[in-house]
C-alpha cells in the first residue's frame, strides 16, 4: 500500500530517515497546545496600544479604527473561557481610553468651531487661501447643490 508512495512518509514503518519519532507516536509533530485565543488577545492589546498612541499623536481616524478592531478581537479571544486573559483586558482598556478620548477631542473641536466666531473666521481665512472659497460658503454650496465649485 505504501510502497508506491513517492513522498516516503509512511507512518507505520521506520525506514524513513526524516521520521524522528521512531514509530512510537506518529502524532508527535503536531503544534503544542496554546491557550485558546491568545493570539487574538495579543493582537487586541497591540491594536489597543496603537489606538491610544494614535490619539496622543492627534490623528482622527486611526483611534476609531484601531480601537474598534481591538475591542472586537478582545471579545473574540475569550471564546468559551469563563474569563478574559490579561492581554485581552489590557487591549480593551487601551482601546476604550483611546476611543473615548478621541470622541471627546472631536466633539470639543466641533463645539469650539461653531461657538467661537474668531475660530470660525480663522478657518474661513485658511479655506479661502487654499480653496478659493470660505468654509462656510463650501458647506452652504454642498448643502444646497450637493456639489462644490472649487477651482
Amino acid at each position: 500500500m505504501y510502497d508506491n508512495n513517492p513522498y516516503g512518509n509512511d507512518p507505520y514503518h521506520n525506514h524513513n530517515p526524516y521520521n524522528s519519532n521512531n514509530g512510537q507516536n506518529p502524532n508527535l509533530r503536531q503544534n503544542p497546545a496554546h491557550i485558546s485565543g491568545d493570539r487574538l488577545a495579543l493582537a487586541a492589546m497591540v491594536l489597543g496600544i496603537l489606538a491610544l498612541a494614535s490619539f496622543l499623536s492627534m490623528t482622527i481616524y486611526p483611534p476609531f479604527i484601531f480601537g474598534s478592531i481591538a475591542i472586537v478581537l478582545a471579545l473574540l479571544s475569550k471564546g468559551r473561557a469563563p474569563r478574559m486573559t490579561t492581554k485581552a483586558r489590557a487591549g480593551i482598556l487601551c482601546a476604550a481610553i483611546g476611543l473615548a478620548a478621541n470622541c471627546a477631542l472631536c466633539s470639543t473641536t466641533f463645539y469650539m468651531l461653531y461657538t467661537k466666531p474668531e475660530i470660525m473666521q480663522q478657518v474661513n481665512d485658511i479655506f479661502e487661501s487654499q480653496y478659493g472659497m470660505s468654509y462656510t460658503e463650501m458647506i452652504e454650496s454642498i448643502l444646497n447643490d450637493g456639489t462644490t465649485s472649487v477651482p
